[in-house]
């Protein structure tokens, strides 16, 4: 279970998640699309 406290923390956070999860895996553009949109993945 990923908790946001705000926007931006909060992307951060799931997307440190997927990368501890799904190390080889890239997240896949559905789940960035959940995300907000203001989030940028470098």
């Amino acid at each position: 279970l990923v908790e946001a406290t705000n926007t931006n923390n909060g992307s951060l956070t799931i997307k440190a998640y997927w990368n501890e999860v799904f190390p080889t895996t890239p997240m896949p553009n559905a789940i960035q699309g959940l995300l907000p949109s203001s989030t940028k993945f470098l």
